[in-house]
């Protein structure tokens, strides 16, 4: 579970960085209104993936135990 977490937390900030660096200079977007929703949107969808990542991750390794 803890590698779970982490592997979130990485992809996170990779979104994030990948749109720093990439998405916002290559489109040139200067309102900071749009900028924040852009971001907000994408931190939400890459939360809601890595949730669903760590809860299957989760179920998978109480269900592995069981079975031992």
């Amino acid at each position: 579970m803890i590698w779970g977490i982490i592997c979130a937390t990485i992809i996170l900030y990779g979104a994030n960085i990948y749109l720093f660096k990439v998405y916002f200079k290559e489109k040139k977007i200067i309102d900071q209104l749009e900028r924040l929703a852009i971001m907000f949107g994408t931190n939400m969808g890459v939360l809601l993936v890595d949730s669903l990542v760590i809860f299957f991750g989760v179920v998978l390794e109480d269900s592995l135990f069981l079975l031992l």
